[in-house]
């Protein structure tokens, strides 16, 4: 893992994408810096990538998840309790995929980590369809930006999860 970056303008993406994207860079730059510049993210946005995921896995399991690249827009962190936004670009198994969430801290008996409280999924393999499933993933999180709620409560009670003691 390199990172973290507070700009899509550090990561090498040529050096992170899979050779079949290399035509989305200037796409995936633009949509990128659309999202991190929003009044709301910016100083918010931390970018990571790994250049050692960007061919294709040999035989991994169909569940085995391996990352790209991927950033982070956290809009609530009181150290026990946190909101944040996330998208990627990551393998899942052979498969390259797109995906976008809005995450909440768990406060379950099992503690999971955190849950997605929304969630965009993309299966892609061009460069057109990893910009367009980009676009709609920054699309959704734009939108979460625009109108919030921008406090992790309100999520979890919509999505019926356990609120924070």
């Amino acid at each position: 893992m390199v990172g973290p970056v507070p700009s899509i303008a550090q990561v090498p993406l040529a050096e992170a994408l899979p050779p079949f994207c290399s035509g989305a860079e200037d796409e995936l730059r633009r949509l990128s810096s659309a999202l991190e510049q929003h009044r709301l993210a910016a100083g918010r946005t931390e970018w990571h990538w790994y250049p050692q995921h960007s061919t294709t896995p040999g035989q991994p399991e169909a569940s085995h998840f391996l990352i790209v690249f991927d950033a982070t827009v956290t809009l609530f962190s009181s150290g026990t309790d946190s909101l944040a936004l996330t998208i990627d670009v990551a393998w899942l198994g052979r498969q390259l995929t797109v995906n976008a969430a809005v995450e909440v801290a768990c406060w379950c008996a099992d503690y999971h980590g955190v849950h997605h409280v929304r969630e965009g999924q993309w299966l892609v393999d061009s460069s057109a369809a990893v910009v367009a499933a980009f676009a709609a993933g920054t699309a959704m999180l734009s939108d979460v930006l625009d109108s919030g709620p921008y406090e992790p409560g309100p999520w979890r009670i919509e999505s019926h999860l356990p609120d924070a003691p």
